[in-house]
Parts: structure tokens; sequence; C-alpha cells
């Protein structure tokens, strides 16, 4: 994963994407010529919103082939020939002519920049907000007064999360493809398919049921091998197994860890998930690979003895409890209690 906090912005385009107004219902590019001026400060303002941006939500992207968009040709051209006012202008009108007629008005920033001491593209598209501004007033007798005005395009407000953010990295040869990252904050976990398809012509690198698929074993690792005791594994993997089958449209592991796994295990574990690959931003759910898996927990204990049990039913207010014996001399053992269930059947079954 790169390290966002390396992100510096050097020449900065901003271009209108503005409704049209030659009568047609949509949008039109109202490009600019010469790079924005901004200070030390506000440049680094900007560079603190577009890393927190990728830090919590950026995922891997790459080419697709199933869309015919010229971006990733528009970059490949100025990675071998910088032209930003060119490239940048481009980019805004492949924009207005890709967007939805449900998407807003805003802006398109494209910046040459550099992350990890790599050259790097940065694309964003900033969606206007409306805001009112109050400001103090002296009257001619004296009396003070709060004159209000209405600002209709605001951008970068502190408090202001629609906008989507993607870095796209210079190949190392002419003839590799370009790839990079996206964030789209005002999608939470998902990514608006113009933007990322019709517009930058790319797709995820990994699809949300192979994360998903990974998010459930490396995690079911890491909980494995971390601190925990075993009744704390029992609860944190029942939990992750709920946590999945859940009606949320997104997972984020670091969330899981902060809401599942006791404070004084939550950095081991965390460690532990980050060095097994596991997605540290949220990604949309698609758990159809791994269905069969999150059905039931299989506690494996010493002597061959195995248990299975549907994961709400597992620690915690679960009838199926593990706690640790007090007094059970160099070896750590421990009891597996099951309360209050009716015998149904037993048979033979062959070993696996």
């Amino acid at each position: 994963m790169p390290d966002y906090s390396t992100l510096e912005l050097n020449s900065i385009y901003m271009h209108q994407i503005a409704l049209s107004e030659r009568g047609e219902k949509g949008f039109e590019a109202l490009v600019t010529d010469v790079p924005v001026e901004l200070d030390a400060k506000d440049i680094g303002y900007l560079t603190d919103r577009f890393c927190d941006a990728l830090e919590k939500r950026a995922l891997g992207v790459v080419p697709s082939s199933e869309v015919d968009s010229p971006t990733p040709s528009i970059l490949q051209e100025h990675f071998s020939s910088p032209d930003l006012k060119t490239t940048s202008q481009q980019l805004a009108i492949r924009l207005a002519s890709s967007q939805r007629l449900t998407a807003k008005t805003g802006l398109l920033v494209v910046a040459d920049a550099s992350l990890d001491d790599s050259a790097c593209v940065l694309v964003a598209k900033v969606e206007h907000q409306e805001a009112m501004q109050a400001e103090l007033q002296v009257l001619e007798n004296g009396d003070r007064a709060l004159a209000i005005k209405r600002i209709p395009d605001l951008v970068f407000g502190e408090q202001n999360r629609i906008y989507k953010v993607s870095i796209l990295f210079s190949p190392h040869a002419d003839s590799d493809p370009v790839e990079g990252v996206l964030a789209d904050i005002q999608n939470g976990g998902g990514f608006a398919n113009y933007y990322l398809g019709e517009f930058l012509g790319m797709r995820l690198a990994d699809e949300p049921e192979v994360m998903t698929e990974r998010y459930l074993s490396q995690m079911t690792s890491a909980i494995q091998q971390s601190s925990l005791d075993a009744d704390e594994k029992v609860q944190a993997q029942a939990a992750l197994a709920i946590a999945i089958k859940s009606n949320a449209q997104t997972i984020d592991a670091k969330n899981f860890i902060a809401d599942f796994i006791p404070p004084s295990h939550q950095m081991d574990v965390l460690r532990a998930a980050e060095n097994r690959g596991v997605p540290m931003v949220a990604f949309t759910k698609d758990s159809r690979r791994i269905k069969p898996r999150l059905d039931n927990l299989k506690i494996s204990l010493g002597n061959e003895i195995s248990l299975v049990a549907p994961p709400h039913l597992v620690g915690g207010d679960g009838q199926v409890k593990v706690s640790k014996r007090t007094s059970s001399g160099s070896e750590e053992l421990y009891d597996v209690t099951i309360e209050g269930v009716p015998l149904g059947s037993v048979t033979n079954t062959r070993s696996r």
C-alpha cells in the first residue's frame, strides 16, 4: 500500500464541469488555460484532504477492456510527453461527456504529483455545495447586525466529503498499462460506475467477491495467530462471520477490530491483519463465494474432537461457551460447555 503521507502536488489545473448552456440536457467542460495559483498553505490543505480520502477508501484500479474510454491513452501520452494543460483539458471534456444526468456540477482537479518518490497524476472531481456566509456589520445608527449571504458554489469546505480522487502512476515502461488507486468518498465503500469505468476507463484490480474471500481467510488467520485467548478467538471468529453475513453493504477491517476485539489486543490483531494483506480500507462486500463457510463455525479441539455450530450460538451470550481452566497445571486446557439444547441424534460418520 502506498504511503499517502508522501503525496506532493506540483502544477495544478482546475476546470469547471457545468450544466450545458446550449439547450441540451447535460454537462460541458469550461476549461482553463493556466494553472491555479495557490500558496504553500493552500496546497498543503488540498493535499491533506486528498490524503485523508485515499488513506480511508483507496483501492487499486487497472485498465478495463469492457469500456472504451480515452483516459488511459491520454495519461499514457502525458507520461511520455508531459503536457498537463492539454491532458487536463482532455480529461475535463471526457468527464463532462460521461457524467450521468443525476451527477452534479463541480470542478475537475488534475495535478502533476509524486507519491513514494514516483511520478503520478492526481485526478479528482469535487462537487459544489451550497452554504451561507454570516458577516457582522455595523449599521449607520450604530446597531450591529448579521448579513447573510448565500454561497451556491462552495468547494473544498471543511465538512465537504463530496469528491472522488484517484492517483494514476507513471508506467515503468512505455508498453505497460497505466494503473493506480481510487477513492470515492461520496459512495462510501462503492464506486460510481460512470467515473470508474466510462471516465477513467478502469476497473477494480480485485473484484468485491475476491476481496471478501481474502478478508475472511486472512482475518481468520490474524485472529488465530494473535494473543487472544481461546474464548476470545471463538467470539471474534463468530463475530467475523456474523458481520460478513449482515445486511451492511461494505466491510471495514478497522471498524471490525474496534468493535469486536478487546482493546488490549486490538493493535496486535491490526498488525497481524495488515501483515497478511487484509484490506485496511472499506470496500463493497460480496459474500457469494464464501457463503457456505459463514453458516457454521468449526471448533477443533484436542483428541480429534471437533464441534460445528452456527456463529450466533458461539461465545458471548450463545449456548456454546469456551472457558479456560484455572488449575490445569503446565498445560493450557479449556472447557467447552453447551447449555440448554435438546439432543437430536447420534450417528457414525467418516473421519476427515
